[in-house]
């Protein structure tokens, strides 16, 4: 089993998007595999939830999470455009809404932690949705 937690960058998907930005890897066209489908699957859900914290960080709102304290995001910057930001507020909604959309909102739900998970999460979107015009 990988890294699990309801931490944003708790879990596999987010270590692993993080290290693609380390890496100088990072696009947004190389995750549309993991949003191609209705149904959210983990990894989808994962990266959603992650790219929220880095938008909020990137646009100012929020201090960086102690798991990019050593990552230039200045690097990914300019592919956080209102339009992209959009598209994660729309994925970060599936990922968020219900089991019917989202495996990872099923496994946690499944797990009896569905609020613990959530809730954060939810509070980070709703920020960043605030920040669209």
């Amino acid at each position: 089993m990988g890294a699990w937690s309801s931490e944003p960058f708790g879990n596999d998907g987010a270590g692993d998007l993080v290290a693609d930005i380390e890496r100088g890897e990072f696009t947004f066209d190389a995750l549309g595999w993991a949003f191609e489908d209705d149904y959210l699957e983990v990894d989808g859900g994962q990266y959603a939830i992650a790219l929220v914290e880095i938008a909020l960080v990137l646009q100012g709102d929020r201090a960086p999470h102690p798991a990019l304290a050593d990552v230039d995001l200045s690097q990914v910057a300019e592919q956080f455009t209102e339009d992209k930001v959009r598209w994660i507020v729309e994925m970060a909604d599936r990922a968020l809404t219900d089991s019917e959309t989202s495996e990872l909102y099923e496994l946690w739900e499944e797990a009896g932690e569905l609020d613990s998970w959530r809730a954060p999460s939810v509070e980070s979107l709703d920020r960043l949705r605030s920040t669209l015009g």
